[in-house]
């Protein structure tokens, strides 16, 4: 039996997802489509626009089978360490034979021998590293440099969003010594593209659903998944400035101390986050003067939603624990069992005690940037189709 694994955001599921799945299942002849999907923040460091549920009904109305829920510690973090986590659960379900991933390019011997030299880099390559450090390029885009350059390949042929990713699948399965086996599937629409037609991206889905231009999400996503995003839409969203009060008043009431703490500030980091939080009036605006290219939008995103979070650098496990039910098909049932058989902790409607604690208190804070009834998330029990 062959049984296919994906490691997802869905926020929202598209009709790129939708290909992705299907394409999955013909190249992998996959029996079912276990998705590990992220909760109620993204590696952004947003809130996801709709909740777990909803989301995971869309992807079981569209090709997958059973959706699982990364942990909080792993969804808001790093490519490396988002990909640790979605990989190690599907790694230790005992059952996943597969992993795909969309990628900008279909050339697995590369993007293995790219991964394996990251995996083990040599002292050669850890200077040019520093080489890119020196000349203030972020560690990703350093690091991105240094392995194309030692490849003698294009600059950008590993710097697509997408490509990055995929290294950190493939970095994860060598560093768990895992036999799933890795299949891309090539991208054809770019990671930004603000176009609702064809392959969207999900921030121009995202983008529609804000601005209630149904006409461009009946366009971007699948007819089958439409019914439970209308739902969601209507008992709630979280949109990305939902938050935006809360982090002010918790940027104006930490001390540089605790804030050193959180996972992504380092160098001093600190004192600047607290110097442009006494004049930027919203979540942008403070990016907009913290960002630069050492420090990257997405690491300064992650780290002011830890602190919002109340999560510090020793919170974050090395791997997940558990993983959450979040939705199956009645007929992935026989194989929701063998994975409980595993041995691997899959919760259902986690209590307060439970492994989940911080992804609960994600999504209390989720429900009060989106205005809705606080706990709803959490005892929603698993949607079986």
């Amino acid at each position: 039996m062959n049984v296919c694994g994906v490691i997802a955001e869905y926020d929202p599921f598209h009709k790129g997802h939708e290909r992705h799945l299907r394409l999955a299942r013909e190249k992998t002849g996959a029996d079912f489509i276990v998705c590990v999907m992220s909760g109620s923040f993204t590696q952004r460091g947003l809130p996801a626009l709709l909740p777990a549920h909803v989301r995971a009904e869309m992807a079981l109305r569209c090709g997958a089978d059973i959706v699982l829920q990364l942990p909080y510690a792993f969804s808001v973090r790093e490519a490396e360490f988002f990909a640790l986590g979605g990989v190690h659960i599907l790694n230790a379900l005992g059952c996943v034979t597969h992993l795909s991933f969309g990628c900008e390019t279909e050339d697995l011997s590369l993007l293995q021998s790219a991964a394996a030299l990251l995996e083990q880099p040599d002292e050669k390559l850890n200077e040019a590293v520093q080489d890119g450090l020196n000349r203030g390029l972020s560690y990703a885009a350093a690091q991105g440099q240094a392995v194309a350059g030692w490849l003698g390949i294009g600059e950008k042929v590993l710097d697509a969003p997408n490509t990055a990713l995929a290294l950190s699948y493939l970095r994860a399965l060598l560093r768990l010594n895992s036999d799933l086996v890795p299949v891309p599937v090539l991208r054809e629409q770019d990671y930004h593209a603000a176009e609702l037609e064809a392959w969207p991206s999900a921030s121009a889905v995202r983008g529609a659903i804000l601005r209630g231009d149904w006409a461009g999400i009946e366009k971007a996503v699948p007819e089958a998944a439409l019914p439970a995003l209308r739902r969601g839409i209507l008992a709630g969203v979280c949109p990305p400035d939902g938050l935006d009060g809360i982090l002010r008043y918790t940027l104006l009431h930490t001390a540089p101390d605790e804030i050193a703490q959180w996972p992504g500030v380092a160098e001093g980091l600190e004192q600047r986050i607290l110097k442009a939080a006494e004049t930027a009036v919203s979540r942008e605006a403070l990016l907009a003067n913290l960002k630069t290219r050492r420090y990257t939008y997405g690491r300064i995103s992650r780290a002011l939603c830890h602190g919002v979070m109340g999560v510090k650098r020793a919170d974050l496990p090395a791997l997940p624990d558990h993983a959450r039910v979040l939705g199956f098909r009645e007929s992935a049932r026989p194989l929701l069992r063998s994975m409980q058989k595993s041995g691997f902790p899959l919760l259902t409607r986690p209590a307060r005690e439970d492994a989940a604690a911080l992804d609960i208190r994600a999504d209390e804070l989720w429900a009060v940037g989106a205005g809705t009834a606080r706990g709803e998330t959490y005892r929603i029990k698993p949607i079986i189709l």
